[in-house]
This record gives structure tokens, sequence and C-alpha cells, in this order.
């Protein structure tokens, strides 16, 4: 037999238990600072879990915390018992230490260069290529999961249950029930064409994706009529784009809120006009320069036009925009300085954030602490229907 490093890499993972773990991550892993035998680590254990991550890989910072308190609950909880193993996918050894000092488990040393990173041998066998990625082994070293960082995001320390084929199959059962639900917008019992278009509308999808799983969710038309029943609908589990059913009934759900919402906002602005209409949209204060509260309505009085700019710092297409919007407030403020106010509603996280960027802007903000006003759920957000990106609307008192 020719041998290859593919196959050699085979040969020696040909292991179980622990023999197999310690081909993929070597014969000793840190507990905390400290060098233990991995034998130690997985010998016993139900599940061992690999997770491939990196400090510098934003997704991988949002998703840690939420694996670590879901891991943090089923130590707490007892019963079926899981191993999880940090292989660092960092550049440097401080980024490593850094990275690893809040985690609960067990790591790959940064020394150990044959079974870290991208290049590792645990990352090879799983043939990972982005990352966050976690993966989900038996005690015998048998895969069982490979897109573990989605099932941890949807159902938290209940994650292992997902493991065993029963409980997975009952959860996805009652996931298409929910989505069943959901998706049957006039409640008749049925899911129809259009119904299936507008939900995939709702939550983004392009309009080729919609079409596609139209005629993949009316397969399941078994007789004949042109829309689906609860039992055809539930027929089997469905996903899109690797989403699962659990997380698309959710997110029809809460796009359908946020779609009601718009509508109740608009209700709501309808009969106001002028100044009652912009205190309804941006609240009673603003924030002047040099960072003075002053009222909305001195700020307007006078106006012709009212600018509403909803943008944030972390979008890299607002700090491209804000340099040519603030040129094109000060030409029109230096021919008339009646004619335009501007008004900075923030998508921002922090206020530190807010201010910073606020800084670079030559006009008046909604307070950071106007939660009522802010952010893409606020106020103008819903009146306006922006859909997480930047929005400027002029209008007239």
């Amino acid at each position: 037999m020719l041998l290859t490093s593919n196959n050699i890499l085979e040969i020696n993972m040909s292991g179980k238990g622990t023999k197999f773990f310690e081909s993929l991550l070597g014969p000793k892993l840190l507990e905390g600072d400290k060098e233990v035998d991995i034998k130690s680590v997985v010998d016993g254990k139900d599940y061992v879990a690999i997770y491939h991550s990196a400090h510098w890989c934003p997704p991988c910072r949002r998703f840690t915390p939420a694996f670590i308190k879901a891991y943090e609950e089923i130590q707490k909880k007892g019963g079926k018992s899981l191993a999880t193993v940090f292989v660092t996918c960092d550049k440097s050894e401080g980024q490593f230490k850094e990275y690893f000092k809040d985690m609960p488990w067990h790591a790959v040393p940064f020394s150990a260069g044959e079974y870290k990173g991208f290049g590792g041998k645990s990352a090879k066998h799983l043939k990972v290529n982005g990352i966050p990625s976690l993966s989900i082994f038996d005690g015998e070293g048998k895969l069982i999961e490979s897109q573990g960082v989605g099932v941890v995001s949807e159902n938290g320390a209940d994650f292992l249950k997902m493991l065993d084929p029963e409980e997975k199959k009952k959860a996805e059962s009652a996931a298409m029930e929910s989505l069943f639900a959901a998706m049957d917008l006039n409640g008749d019992g049925y899911i129809e064409k259009s119904e299936i278009e507008k939900c995939f509308g709702l939550i983004g999808a392009p309009p080729h994706i919609t079409q596609q799983e139209v005629q993949t969710l009316l397969t399941r038309d078994t007789d004949g009529d042109g829309k689906l029943n609860k039992k055809e609908f539930c027929v089997a589990t469905y996903s899109v784009a690797g989403r699962s059913p659990k997380w698309l009934a959710e997110a029809v759900g809460e796009r359908l809120k946020e779609a009601k919402k718009k509508e109740e906002a608009k209700k709501e602005f309808a009969s106001l006009k002028g100044m009652d209409f912009f205190k309804a949209l941006l609240g009673d204060k603003l924030l002047g320069k040099p960072d003075k509260e002053l009222s909305t309505e001195t700020a307007l009085d006078g106006k012709e036009y009212v600018g509403v700019y909803l943008s944030a710092h972390w979008c890299p297409p607002c700090k491209r925009f804000t340099p040519k919007l603030a040129e094109a407030f000060a030409m029109i403020e230096s021919k008339d300085a009646k004619k335009l106010a501007m008004v900075f509603v923030t998508c921002d996280r922090d206020e530190g954030s807010f201010k910073g960027y606020w800084g670079s802007m030559p006009w008046n903000a909604v307070p950071f602490s106007a939660k009522d006003y802010t952010g893409f759920n606020s106020k103008a957000g819903m009146f306006l229907g922006v859909e997480g990106f930047q929005l400027c609307t002029c209008m007239d008192m």
C-alpha cells in the first residue's frame, strides 16, 4: 500500500476512545496553566467536543460566552458527561492565553504545533475551514455532530439532548409544528404559495432562494390542492441554508412582530404634524454641540427641512457615507442656515462608540440614554422601516 500524508493520518486515527482523541489532540492538554494527560480528560466521558476558535475572530468571541454558559449549566446539572477541548487558531501565544483564560475547559497547548490551528491534525481530520467550529464525538470517537455551533446557539444547555436520535426527532417534530403555525399567516390551517413567499421575504431571502424553497416545500403537497396542510408540511424536518426549523419559526415570528410594530408606528404618527410629529419621532430632548442638552423644539424651530440619520460606528458603509453627508450639510448650511436641521439617531451598542462617532458630525443627536428613540427599533426606526443599515431621510416641517 502506497502511504501518503492523508492515509497515514487515517491509519494513526483508526483507534478508539483515548487513543483516537490523542491522535487528534496530542498526549497532553492544558488545564488552566498546567499540563495534564489527555486520558484524564476524555476517558469515560459520554461526549467529547473539539472547539476550533480564535481571539481575533468576532463570530468566535460572540459564540464563546454562550457556549461557556451552556457548558457550565451542563456541569452543574450533571447527567451525561461532556469534555471540551479548545484548539486555538490564534497567531500568537499572547492572544491564545488571553482568550483561553476565561474558558472553563481544556486546551491543546499553543506549543503543540502539529495539533493546533487550521493545519493541525484535528482541523485536517474534520476539514475545518471556518471558525468557530464545534465538533462533538461520543466517548469512542464517533462523530455525532459537526455543526455544534448552531446546535448550541439554538438549544443552549439542552444541546446535549439533540445528540440523542430520539430526542432530536421529538425536537424537530415540535419545531416543524411551530414553523407551520408561524407560516400559516391567515390561520386557516393551510400554507399556500403566497404565504411561503411572504415568510421568506420577511426573513430577507433573495427572490431566487424564495422561489427555490417554494418549489421544495410544495413537493410535500401529496393531495395536489396547491397548498400544504399540517400533516403534509410536517411530514419531515426542513432546513434552508443550514437554518433549522426552530430558527426559521423564531425568525418569521420576530419579523411578523416587527412588521406589526412598524404598522402601529405609522398609525401613531399619521395624525401628527409639524413639531408634534418630530417630538414624537425623536423625543423632547436632543444633544447639541458641544454635548449640551436642548429641546427638540429649539433645535428644529424655523427650519424648512429636517433630516433624520440612522447610523452606527460599527457599520463600514455608514462610516464611508457620513463624511460625504457632513460635506453636503455644511454646503447647505453655508448658503442658508435655516434650510436644514439634521438629527443623528444612533444604532451603536455602547455610549463610547456613540460619542466617538457623533464627534465627527456637525449636527444634533438623540441622547444615547433615550432608549425609545435610539436604535433600529426606535420610534424613527419603526416609522421609517429601517432594515439594519444606514438610512438618511429628509422631511419638511
